[in-house]
């Protein structure tokens, strides 16, 4: 986020206690559909942005959103990252595909933690589950499984590098398993299973035992499949 003057303080201010409660019926329905509990909305501070200020945090005109939502980044050592990622409404359609989710521009990856699991994510040998998708991430933590999430099936790195993000310096890797929850389309597209197989490398290079875990077929994403069996 170099480059955007104020952006912590913008940032700060809608994490601040004032809009801890803040969240547009249309954002808590999106959230509840992939199960999410209130107590994990809140724990996480999952908000809805104050129309004025998408642009400022975004950094760039968004003219065709009318609202969105902030999925802050705890930081694994206290506090919150100062990274920025909101989900959209309406999602913006393009030649180029859909996009729901945006950040500011050269803003890159960071690692998404589950607060409700942050500790044996840190300081446990239990089996680890890195999910694709930051909403996924937190419906497997609300079973009580050590999770973190990626935003993307690239989103383990930094551009340029096939080493895993620097975010996970902290975390426990060597010796444990880990278990790798992308979405569905794994089973079908050629670039994500390889960026799969390039996580996996990544991880039994740094010495865990990796797993990939499939969601059964019939459902998009790991959160589908925990809300239908609920």
């Amino acid at each position: 986020m170099a480059g955007i003057p104020g952006m912590k303080r913008y940032l700060d201010f809608v994490l601040s206690p004032i809009y801890d409660e803040f969240l547009a019926p249309e954002h808590r329905d999106d959230l509840r559909k992939s199960g999410l509990a209130t107590e994990t909305i809140r724990l996480q501070k999952i908000r809805s942005v104050p129309p004025d200020m998408i642009d400022t945090l975004l950094g760039f005109p968004a003219p065709k959103v009318t609202s969105a939502y902030l999925m802050p980044f705890p930081d694994p050592r206290g506090g919150w990252l100062d990274h920025v990622r909101m989900k959209a409404f309406p999602a913006i359609v393009t030649d180029g595909g859909t996009t729901k989710y945006l950040q500011p521009k050269r803003s890159g990856v960071r690692i998404y933690f589950p607060l409700a699991t942050l500790d044996r994510v840190l300081h446990s040998a239990d089996p680890l589950h890195v999910v694709e998708g930051e909403k996924k991430s937190l419906a497997v933590a609300q079973l009580g499984l050590p999770t973190i999430g990626i935003c993307g099936i690239e989103g383990w790195h930094v551009a340029g590098s096939r080493q895993l993000h620097p975010d996970l310096d902290d975390v426990g890797i060597r010796g444990r398993v880990v278990n790798v929850i992308p979405d569905a389309d794994a089973r079908t597209n050629p670039a994500v299973n390889a960026a799969v197989r390039h996580l996996g490398d990544a991880l039994s290079a740094r010495g865990a035992i990796a797993r990939l875990v499939l969601v059964p077929e019939g459902y998009k994403g790991i959160d589908d499949y925990l809300v239908a069996r609920s």
